[in-house]
């Protein structure tokens, strides 16, 4: 059934990436998948803690269910209202799907793809979709090991997501003096503070950052300076005036029910937690086991605190190192693709579950054959929910059935 089919190469083993491994087999395309970490699903088991928003029917793909199902696994009823934890998610759908006979022998983890390109061909040359779409991909591969080898492909599925690549906590997104410096002690990813109770508890605490990784990291310390009262937070919030966006008619009541506990901790005097509204850190120094944070405020005064602990919830964004050498038309603001940024940006002010793919043509880049899906694809917009991934999936995988029997070129 893969005679003549062009060889696909997944980057990143999350879902958006499991889904399109699952596709591949669907259509019958030859495929192997590649994972950096060590086990698939790298960036949401950092998060394995946290409860989702969205209940089990948004977070298993009915291709997902269809194969687990196939292979006589139990899933909960899609119909269900249970919201599960990113760990939950793995253990029931995630990992199971990695196991599947069809998925397992075409998966690498462990390995990283560092680099693509063409082979003989550099990122200016053959302006022809055609003519570039002649050599395949150039995959530079390295193992954890530090093992490095390269692999070619046909097609590139970049599911790479966005959660290794944090943002910086400086002004104006760039490291603030200092912070790269003392990037071993910052945390950039929600804490686990129950199970790490002994590293937080009794600590003053710098918690940078207003979207809901923020909200729910400042209800969990909380939580945890009544058990431990000598647990501070310091919220410093870039915003004068935070946008909170507690909406009682939410479709995700959970989501609903942590942004008003965050707003409520943020205007109670006698909570553990001082807000600090239109700050911005203006540099980091280490201080007698500590650290020296400068804050500056929008009007330009500055003032010193000392914290024992740097907690940077300031978002994630792709890496595009990945693919200097191809022609990828990205949006200047939001680091998304072009077409499907400007899409988005179409649709702006639009609640996550009413997001839908914006459709096949918004996938394709000037480079041919070249996808980004699933959240990285989104860029800086916050909107992503992970049904969208999975139509992007069998979008893409519909252009390339309508050019089965005839070179495949998906170009943009």
């Amino acid at each position: 059934m893969t005679k003549n089919r062009p060889k696909i190469a997944i980057l990143g083993a999350g879902p958006a990436g499991l889904e399109a491994a699952l596709a591949a087999v669907d259509h019958g395309y030859p495929f192997k998948l590649y994972e950096a970490a060590d086990r698939v699903a790298a960036h949401v088991r950092e998060w394995g803690h946290v409860r989702l928003f969205s209940p089990w029917g948004l977070n298993i793909s009915p291709r997902m269910r269809r194969h687990l199902e196939r292979a006589g696994r139990d899933l909960p009823d899609h119909e269900s209202e249970l919201c599960p934890t990113g760990q939950e998610l793995i253990d029931i759908a995630l990992q199971p799907v990695a196991e599947l006979p069809e998925v397992a022998p075409h998966l690498e983890t462990g390995v990283r793809v560092v680099q693509i390109g063409r082979e003989g061909l550099l990122k200016h040359e053959e302006i022809s979709s055609e003519a570039r779409a002649e050599t395949p991909f150039r995959l530079l591969l390295r193992t954890t090991g530090g093992a490095e080898r390269v692999e070619s492909a046909d097609v590139v599925l970049d599911c790479t997501g966005t959660w290794g690549n944090p943002n910086t906590l400086g002004d104006g997104g760039i490291f603030a003096p200092g912070e790269s410096s003392l990037g071993h002690a910052i945390v950039r990813s929600i804490p686990d503070v129950s199970k790490d109770e002994r590293f937080w508890a009794d600590k003053t605490i710098l918690l940078v950052g207003a979207g809901h990784s923020a909200n729910t990291a400042v209800v969990d310390l909380a939580r945890l300076a009544e058990k431990y009262p000598g647990t501070r937070i310091i919220w410093a919030l870039r915003g004068e005036d935070p946008s909170w966006q507690v909406d009682p008619e939410d479709p995700l009541p959970e989501r609903s029910r942590l942004v008003a506990a965050a707003m409520q901790l943020s205007e109670d005097v006698d909570s553990p937690v001082e807000t600090l509204r239109g700050v911005v850190v203006d540099s980091l120094a280490p201080l007698n086991g500590g650290y020296q944070v400068i804050l500056r405020r929008r009007g330009g005064g500055r003032e010193q605190r000392v914290v024992d602990r740097i907690l940077s919830l300031t978002g994630f964004v792709g890496d595009h190192s990945l693919y200097r050498q191809l022609q990828v038309h990205e949006c200047y603001a939001t680091s998304g693709p072009m077409k499907l940024a400007a899409a988005l940006l179409g649709s702006a002010g639009v609640d996550c579950l009413a997001q839908e793919s914006h459709g096949a043509e918004t996938l394709v880049n000037p480079e041919p054959n070249f996808f980004i899906l699933g959240s990285k694809s989104y860029g800086r917009n916050n909107t992503f929910l992970m049904r969208v991934g999975w139509q992007q999936v069998e979008e893409v995988f519909s252009l390339l059935e309508a050019r089965v029997g005839r070179r495949t070129v998906v170009t943009g």
